[in-house]
């Protein structure tokens, strides 16, 4: 006998992704906001503060940097899909029991290579002059004369990727150069009681799917960047919490808790314009992009070598991609639209441009169309 699913058109799909992360009702902190979002990606640094911006009132980017590096209630570290996150801070065991389970692209290469134990040594070395220092830098390990190979101080992570994914080290304020920090020096009081690694990736996905659901356990493996047979894993043993959906189709799922505020009705959200930045975590977090981005335009959104642009949504829906320019005597940003843009749309547009120079503490120059 087939079963009768809950259906959900797609508008109840966008409204409840938007306003579980954030973009409807802000939250009452960065941190808050952070935790929801289980990171934001910052590969770019300011996109990173600028996504918690556009989901708390009125952060600006000295705001952020001040809770990266002064309070230290967010840090910086590797996280999912290998690549830079900003979490809150209370996250970082979580994030490590994460990544537990794994190894790092170096690990990996020097294993390969039968020299796993000396990599090991290496990294162990480095955490003891860490820890001597309080912070160092790739200059200050070249120096030290624990290694000169290029790939063991990779801009992309190299030894400090082990150093971040044991738990030891975050990404401090640059100073010219890529800084790290040791825990115990940055942060002596965090109590560090990290999770063994199933629990942790379970804990993640019911996070996962508590702002970002509808979802399938392909889009789950997408997010977190694992093998697709460890998230079904992860998936089978939170079973018990799930509900499935149809949505256009398609079956998907949800947090059983969650169904009722999935089917809820869609209010204003045809009326609903948002600027969202590169790396935006909406547009991380399925592995279907049809949902936020017309195909036609995919290329424009999601370029080569990994690069995801700026978007501008309307009732959810992506509708031109933009780009700032940042100089001293203020902000420039670039819109390219897919088609032309409304009067409504473009006011908004320029509304929300103007409390993006803000942010950076700049007048807003110019707001260009291609």
């Amino acid at each position: 006998m087939s079963r009768h699913l809950p259906e959900a058109d797609i508008q109840q799909v966008r409204w409840f992704r938007l306003r579980r992360s954030g973009l409807i009702t802000p939250f009452a902190t960065p941190e808050l906001a952070a935790r929801h979002l289980v990171g934001v990606q910052a590969q770019i640094h300011p996109a990173a503060g600028l996504a918690l911006r556009n989901r708390t009132a009125d952060l600006t980017f000295a705001q952020y940097e001040a809770l990266l590096f002064t309070a230290r209630t967010l840090v910086k570290l590797w996280g999912q899909r290998g690549t830079l996150h900003v979490y809150t801070t209370d996250d970082w065991p979580l994030i490590c029991a994460m990544l537990a389970g794994s190894k790092s692209w170096w690990a990996r290469k020097a294993e390969r290579s039968d020299a796993l134990d000396d990599y090991v040594a290496l990294v162990s070395r480095a955490e003891a002059l860490l820890r001597e220092r309080g912070v160092i830098g790739r200059s200050d390990l070249r120096a030290s004369g624990l290694t000169d190979e290029q790939d063991h101080l990779s801009p992309w992570g190299g030894v400090f990727a082990d150093l971040v994914r044991h738990g030891y080290a975050c990404h401090a304020a640059r100073d010219g150069e890529g800084l790290f920090a040791h825990r115990m020096s940055w942060r002596p009081d965090l109590a560090w009681n990290p999770p063994d690694y199933d629990a942790a990736n379970i804990e993640l996905l019911r996070r996962y799917l508590r702002s970002y659901a509808p979802a399938t356990v392909q889009d789950f493996a997408y997010w977190r960047g694992a093998k697709l047979e460890l998230a079904r894993c992860w998936w089978a043993r939170l079973e018990a919490e799930l509900t499935p959906v149809q949505i256009n189709g398609v079956e998907m799922f949800v947090l059983r808790d969650d169904v009722d505020d999935l089917l809820t009705w869609v209010e204003d959200l045809d009326r609903r314009v948002h600027m969202l930045y590169r790396f935006e975590p909406l547009l991380l977090a399925h592995k279907d992009k049809t949902w936020i981005a017309p195909a036609s335009h995919y290329k424009q959104i999601f370029r080569i070598a990994g690069h995801i642009e700026g978007v501008v949504l309307e009732a959810g829906y992506a509708l031109a991609t933009w780009r700032y320019a940042r100089k001293a005597r203020g902000l420039t940003i670039t819109l390219e639209p897919f088609k032309k843009l409304s009067q409504r749309v473009r006011r908004a547009v320029e509304e929300q441009a103007q409390g993006i120079a803000a942010f950076f503490g700049l007048p807003l120059q110019e707001l260009v169309e291609q």
